[in-house]
C-alpha cells in the first residue's frame, strides 16, 4: 500500500476506531448495569408491596397479592412474573410453588438477588425475609419475586443505542474532516508533481513553488541540486562537442585548400582518383562537423529558454532553396516552392528553423535520384496553424523504420555512403526548439517521402 493519503488515514483512523470500540463496549456494559439496576429496583418494590399485605388472621398468616404489586412490571416486552410467599415451616402462603430459590436468611443477610431458570427461561429473582409477630409469637416469611429478562435487554438497548449512534457519527465526522484535511494538506505534493510532469524532458530549471510546507523543502532542494548536476554534465558535453567541431573545422578548411591545390598539380589519373577520394572524404567530414554543430545548437535552444522572435517562414525557405540550388542542379533535381505555398510567419528561433529547413531540403536532394523533384510547401490552416511540408520523389522510408530514423546516426534504408544519419535527428530537435512536431508520410503520388512539420506556436498576423 504505497498511497500516502491512505496510510496517513489508517494511522489516524485505526487508533481512533479502536478507542471508540472500547468506548462503545464500556457504554454497553454501563447500559446493561443501569438496566439491571432498574429491574432490581422494580423487583424490590414489588416484594415490598407483597410483604406489606401479609397479616395475621385468626392466628394464622394470610397473604393477599394486590394487582399493583405486579403492575410495576408492565412493559411492551411481555415479561412473565413469578412470585411466592413461604412461611418458615415451608407453608406456601401465595404464589408459585417450587420456585428454585436458594436463599437462607441470616441475621446479617435478609435479602438477596439471584438468577434462576424456570421452564428453560432465565429469570432474575429477589428474595427477602421478614418477621411477623402476633401475641409474642414470631414467624419468618420469605417473599420472592422473579421476572424474565426481555425488558432488561430492551432497556439496555435503549440506553446503549444513542451512544452507538453518537460515537459512530463522531467517527464518520472525523473521517470526513480528516480526508478533507489530507486533500488540502497534500495539495503541495500534487503541485510538485504537476510542476515536474508538465516540463519538457530537457527542462532542468530549478523548481520554484510558493508556500511549500517545511517538510517538502528538503525534497525540492534535493531535486534542484540533482537537476543542476545533470545540467552541468549536459553543458560540459555540449561544450566538448562544440569545441571539437570548431577545432576540426580549421584543419578541414586547410585540408580542402591543400587538396584543391594538389588537384591542380596532378598529372596522372591515379593521383587524380586518390585526390578525388580524399576530397570526397573531406566533404563528408566537413558535413559531419557542420551537422554536429547544428545538432548541438538545436539541443541548446530546446533545453534553454531564449526568447523566440517573429520570423517569416517563406523568406527563410527562399534563402535555403537559393543556397542548395547548385547542389540540386548538379544532381538534376527539380527544386522549388509548392504552388499552394502561402506567406506565413511564426515565433521561433532563427538558427533552429534554418537548420530544420536546410536539413530537410538537403536530405530530399541527396536521396532523390536524378530527374526527380523536391518541393517545399508552406501551408496555414485555422485548425492546424502553420505547417511546413518537404516532399521528394526518392525511395521514401518504410513505415516500420519511420520512428527509428530520428535516432542519431541511423540512416534507415539508405544504401549510399553520403549521409551521416544526423539530418532527421537535427530536424526533430530543431522542430522541438521551435515548438513544432515532425511526422513522416508517403508522398501524395504514393512515391517518395513527405515530411510534415506542424508548429504549435501561434502564427503572427
Amino acid at each position: 500500500m504505497n498511497s500516502l493519503r491512505v496510510r496517513l488515514a489508517l494511522w489516524v483512523l485505526l487508533p481512533l476506531a479502536i478507542a471508540l470500540s472500547f468506548s462503545i463496549w464500556f457504554s454497553y456494559q454501563d447500559a446493561q448495569q443501569n438496566a439491571q439496576t432498574q429491574q432490581d429496583h422494580r423487583l424490590w418494590t414489588s416484594a415490598q408491596i407483597i410483604a406489606g399485605q401479609i397479616q395475621w388472621v385468626d392466628k394464622r398468616l394470610v397473604s393477599s397479592v394486590p394487582p399493583v404489586a405486579l403492575e410495576v412490571f408492565a412493559s411492551k416486552s411481555h415479561d412473565q412474573v413469578f412470585f411466592s410467599v413461604v412461611a418458615h415451616d415451608g407453608q406456601l402462603l401465595a404464589g408459585w410453588p417450587n420456585l428454585p430459590i436458594v436463599f437462607t436468611p441470616t441475621a446479617s443477610q435478609t435479602d438477596a438477588y439471584q438468577d434462576i431458570v424456570v421452564g428453560g427461561q432465565l429469570l432474575r429473582a429477589y428474595s427477602m425475609a421478614r418477621d411477623f409477630f402476633d401475641s409474642g409469637k414470631s414467624t419468618q416469611v420469605v417473599v420472592t419475586v422473579a421476572k424474565t429478562q426481555n425488558q432488561l435487554e430492551s432497556e439496555a438497548r435503549a440506553l446503549w443505542w444513542p451512544n452507538l449512534l453518537r460515537e459512530s457519527a463522531m467517527l464518520l465526522l472525523v473521517l470526513v474532516l480528516m480526508l478533507l484535511g489530507l486533500r488540502h494538506e497534500l495539495k503541495p505534493l500534487a503541485a510538485l508533481r504537476g510542476a515536474i510532469l508538465n516540463r519538457g524532458h530537457t527542462d532542468l530549471r530549478p523548481i520554484r513553488l510558493h508556500d511549500l510546507p517545511q517538510e517538502l523543502r528538503p525534497v525540492v532542494e534535493t531535486i534542484n541540486q540533482y537537476a543542476s548536476r545533470i545540467q552541468r554534465q549536459i553543458d560540459s558535453r555540449k561544450r566538448f562537442i562544440e569545441d571539437a567541431a570548431h577545432q576540426l573545422r580549421t584543419p578541414m578548411a586547410l585540408l580542402s585548400t591543400q587538396l584543391h591545390y594538389a588537384q591542380s598539380l596532378a598529372d596522372t589519373d591515379e593521383l587524380r582518383r586518390i585526390l578525388s577520394a580524399l576530397s570526397h572524404n573531406r566533404q563528408q567530414i566537413t558535413q559531419l562537423v557542420n551537422q554536429l554543430l547544428s545538432l548541438s545548437q538545436a539541443e541548446s535552444l530546446r533545453a534553454g529558454h531564449a526568447a523566440r522572435t517573429p520570423l517569416a517562414l517563406h523568406t527563410l525557405a527562399h534563402e535555403v532553396l537559393i543556397e542548395l540550388a547548385p547542389l540540386a542542379a548538379q544532381r538534376e533535381i527539380d527544386l522549388g516552392l509548392g504552388a499552394n505555398s502561402v506567406e506565413a510567419s511564426l515565433v521561433a528561433h532563427r538558427p533552429a528553423l534554418y537548420a530544420l529547413l536546410f536539413n530537410l531540403v538537403d536530405n530530399a536532394i541527396r536521396y532523390t535520384p536524378p530527374g526527380g523533384s523536391a518541393t517545399v510547401s508552406i501551408l496555414q490552416t485555422p485548425a492546424h496553424g502553420v505547417m511546413l511540408e518537404v516532399e521528394d520523389t526518392g525511395p521514401g522510408i518504410p513505415p516500420e523504420l519511420r520512428t527509428r530514423v530520428f535516432e542519431r546516426f541511423n540512416r534507415g534504408n539508405a544504401v549510399d555512403s553520403e549521409g551521416t544519419g544526423l539530418g532527421l535527428a537535427i530536424v526533430q530537435e530543431a522542430a522541438a526548439a521551435c515548438g513544432g512536431t515532425v511526422s513522416l508520410h508517403t508522398g501524395r503520388n504514393r512515391k517518395g517521402l513527405r515530411v510534415v512539420v506542424r508548429f504549435k506556436t501561434m502564427p503572427q498576423a
